[in-house]
């Protein structure tokens, strides 16, 4: 499986994880006092009056002459269809409380694996203000502004952190520009599963948003997820699991409110949500923390235990043996892994003998 470790534990700590990452580029290379690498303007001109056909080798080119050595990634990319792979794909929109429109641009030699780029017009010249690489494991990057309630729009888009036979994650990462600078401020699940892997516990995990647009810079999530036994049996295989007995599982509604000293959105939960089946952040934190048994046991204990005081038999014993395993080892592991082959860039994994 792609960028996965024998041991089968990914602590992604891309929940509410709101830090601000700035361009990724030579010192040399900065503007004086702004931070960014200043564009020629006959270029912007053309990105801007770019007329979405595959002709966009020159712009591409051109671009990576302008903030060399710092070029797009994949670079060298070869394909049998000569146009097939690249992305050049602009958006003209005013994010901040300044007049004029900012472009925010999608740009690669593989689409799977773009660019996004922001640039900004300060003082009569523009500049690339913002730059970080972007996995969409063979899907069609896309952008997107919400209509929020601010004078700084936040602008989004859907990456893929992992993926492989019977693992996947992926999430939204949203961004704000302030004050002429772009902050990253959260990072949200979109789809997290893993079945088998040699997990006692297993998970599927799904998320919808919406924003408000009314009255306050306000993002509302709601979670669905499940938690069911693995490979628990010794008739099943590495790869086998049990969806269909929910050990822990919940439909919550949580909201994310925009913090303006912080430049983040911050989990809000309210006072009167501290029953055992509402949502909490160390509850949100276990989705995709694959194989993180103890955070697991700490955060979802209250239903855990209620499970086993009204759940079915079946439930009850499966539960009891994960939480002896995970008080015994700190983990519960049903098997062992180890890498069998590769192919593609995939990673095979099997029972270690």
């Amino acid at each position: 499986m792609h960028r996965i470790s024998c041991s089968i534990i990914l602590l992604l700590s891309i929940l509410s994880a709101c830090v601000q990452t700035e361009t990724n580029v030579p010192k040399n290379q900065r503007a004086d006092k702004i931070n960014g690498i200043k564009i020629p303007s006959w270029w912007i001109e053309q990105a801007i009056r770019f007329n979405y056909t595959r002709n966009n080798i020159k712009l591409l080119k051109e671009f990576n002459s302008i903030v060399k050595p710092d070029t797009l990634t994949n670079s060298n990319a070869e394909h049998v269809d000569p146009g097939y792979g690249r992305v050049f794909n602009v958006m003209s929109v005013n994010l901040d409380d300044e007049p004029g429109n900012e472009l925010i641009c999608l740009f690669g030699w593989d689409y799977s694996s773009p660019d996004l780029c922001v640039f900004k017009q300060i003082k009569g010249d523009w500049y690339l203000i913002y730059r970080e690489a972007i996995d969409t494991f063979y899907g069609s990057p896309t952008l997107y502004v919400a209509n929020c309630f601010s004078k700084n729009k936040t602008f989004y888009l859907r990456r893929v952190y992992d993926h492989g036979s019977g693992i996947y994650i992926d999430g939204y990462s949203f961004y704000k520009l302030i004050n002429n600078k772009v902050y990253k401020c959260l990072d949200l699940i979109n789809d997290a599963h893993i079945y088998g892997w040699g997990l006692y516990m297993n998970q599927a995990v799904k998320t919808s948003f919406e924003f408000h647009g009314d009255e306050n810079d306000y993002l509302s999530v709601d979670y669905v997820y499940n938690f069911f036994p693995g490979s628990i049996y010794k008739a099943d295989c590495p790869w086998c699991a049990h969806e269909d007995i929910s050990l822990i599982n919940g439909d919550k509604n949580v909201g994310y409110k925009w913090n303006n000293r912080k430049f983040i959105y911050e989990l809000d939960i309210q006072p009167y949500e501290n029953q055992p089946y509402d949502l909490t952040a160390k509850k949100i934190a276990c989705f995709g923390n694959f194989g993180n048994d103890t955070l697991f046991v700490n955060a979802f204990r209250l239903q855990i235990d209620q499970t086993i005081k009204t759940g079915t038999s079946r439930q009850k014993k499966i539960l009891k043996k994960y939480l002896a395993l995970v008080k015994r080892d700190q983990k519960a592991i049903t098997m062992e892994l180890e890498k069998k082959t590769a192919a593609g860039g995939t990673s095979f994994y099997g029972p270690k003998k």
